[in-house]
């Protein structure tokens, strides 16, 4: 026997070996090959849950750490992917026998790094807790008195804590300016008033998330609000004379027995969001009915605000 048989026998068996490994591990077909000079072979998988079932559109990736999956850790990546189907099976191609490591990617889920080497059916863990902010321009009105859309601004932060695949609470704490105009014009007399209070809220969200595509959901929220008004001006124009007086001043008129703001502080109501979601970034329209009541009469004769925020919110 040549030495050309003998280094063409030596490699038909390790070929074999390689073979063999792949199908312990993958527990279903593969086929070896040759890509560019470099062995390869196909892997095929599956992904589940906690509770064995199937993750759908999770992102499957081929990558290669220089020693064993860490974070940040430099790898090398080999632009192989696959996307889960309805069963939650992948299959890779032409994959390098030299890679090591995969990596799976789901929203709402944390990412998980598995060796080839190891059965694929990857037990995927929701991320528990997030911090999340919020930031976008509000058109808000006090309907009960007449009062027209004036624009104004909300800006949070808060926590989400997942609770289910589809349900999470999301308390926020967010500064908002909800204010109105008030206008007149009749026989020869202009009058108009700008209001700017501004508002500390305590909104608890309770979210719902429904799949739309992969890495992409349609959220709603919903929930009650408390808030506080701290600060803001009333601005008056009457025929030219304009006055400016504070919102929340309880020295602002007095009735003959005491002194009195125009609006109460405490303030509270509902409220609801529709969005959608792309990894961690909504893009949405959120929304809150407020009843406000005036430091006069208390909340016997109040005034309901509605306001209609166009924003985003980000999950870190």
């Amino acid at each position: 026997m040549t030495m050309k048989h003998i280094l063409m026998l030596c490699l038909a068996a390790w070929l074999g070996t390689a073979s063999l490994t792949a199908q312990e591990v993958v527990a279903d077909t593969v086929a070896t090959g040759m890509e560019e000079g470099v062995l390869t072979h196909d892997i095929k998988g599956v992904v589940t849950d906690k509770d064995g079932q199937p993750v759908v559109g999770a992102l499957v990736t081929l990558r290669d750490y220089e020693d064993k999956p860490r974070l940040f850790k430099k790898y090398e990546e080999y632009g192989i992917s696959a996307i889960t189907d309805v069963d939650g099976k992948f299959f890779l191609e032409d994959v390098p026998v030299t890679a090591k490591y995969i990596v799976v990617e789901s929203v709402g889920m944390g990412t998980e790094v598995r060796e080839i080497n190891k059965p694929l059916s990857v037990d995927t863990k929701r991320k528990k807790l997030t911090f999340v902010v919020q930031a976008g321009v509000s058109m808000s009105r006090y309907t009960v008195n007449g009062g027209s859309f004036k624009t104004g601004y909300e800006v949070g932060v808060g926590l989400e804590v997942r609770t289910s695949k589809h349900w999470a609470f999301r308390p926020m704490i967010q500064l908002a300016q909800r204010g109105t105009v008030y206008e007149q014009n009749q026989d020869g007399m202009s009058y108009r008033e700008t209001w700017n209070p501004n508002f500390l809220d305590l909104s608890l969200y309770f979210v719902n998330r429904q799949k739309l595509a992969h890495k992409t959901n349609l959220v709603f929220s919903f929930g009650p609000v408390i808030a506080y008004g701290f600060s803001g001006k009333v601005k008056t124009d009457y025929n030219g004379q304009q006055e400016e007086m504070d919102v929340f001043d309880n020295k602002v008129f007095y009735d003959g027995y005491d002194y009195y703001s125009l609006l109460h502080p405490l303030s509270f109501g509902v409220a609801y969001s529709l969005g959608v979601e792309y990894k961690q970034l909504t893009v949405g329209v959120w929304g809150k009915n407020m009843a406000i009541g005036n430091d006069y009469n208390g909340f016997d004769s109040p005034e309901h605000c509605w306001a209609l925020t166009f924003g985003a919110i980000y999950r870190f």
